[in-house]
């Protein structure tokens, strides 16, 4: 039995949309909004994570969670191979980098033409139709990250496929049920095995 550490570079063939869920997303104290109930503009700004450079990032469980998804499609026995990808998979980096910025936020736009924007689009939940605001990078984003798995449940061939899946077929952010957040895999690089003791 060993563990296996694998590099995995990935970049994004449609936007990514932020929307990450924070302990501000629900403050404590009630505070006043802006806009109106279902159309709020300023919403984006707390969706969303940078560095202190103003360098975007996501937390590493948006990688777990996306390749889980990707072994969906992998059958073992009556069921799929998500449950083995749970158990073995570990993702080793803090924060996932991308390589986009945000140095002004009064700068940006909706213009989804540059590196990073807002999207703006409407959106309907059980006939209710609101207004949502996300902070948004365009095609072309990239990052890299570690990942680490158990190489007697999983081989190396099966991780790269899931990852192939993940991009084809799940996805990064927000919008995934409607194709945002796709990426492929530029390179998937093994860095080391090691024996378990």
């Amino acid at each position: 039995m060993s563990l296996i550490r694998a590099v995995v570079h990935i970049k994004g063939i449609r936007p990514l949309l932020f929307n990450n869920f924070t302990i501000d997303s629900i403050p404590l104290i009630k505070k006043e909004k802006a806009g109106v109930a279902g159309n709020n503009p300023e919403e984006w700004k707390k969706t969303y994570q940078v560095t202190s450079d103003g360098q975007l990032y996501l937390n590493p469980d948006y990688i777990f969670s996306c390749i889980r998804a990707g072994a969906r499609h992998t059958p073992k026995g009556r069921g799929t191979m998500e449950s083995v990808v749970s158990a073995s998979l570990q993702v080793l980096d803090d924060k996932i980098l991308l390589n986009r910025f945000v140095t002004n936020e009064d700068a940006l736009t909706n213009d989804n033409s540059k590196e990073v924007y807002i999207d703006v689009r409407p959106v309907s939940r059980r006939g209710v139709k609101n207004i949502r605001y996300r902070l948004a990078t365009s095609i072309g984003w990239e990052t890299k990250f570690v990942i680490m798995w158990e190489n007697t449940l999983i081989n190396r061939q099966q991780m790269e496929a899931f990852c192939l899946d993940a991009g084809a077929f799940a996805g990064l952010g927000d919008g995934r049920k409607i194709g945002y957040g796709r990426f492929e895999v530029v390179s998937f690089k093994i860095l080391e095995e090691k024996l378990n003791a």
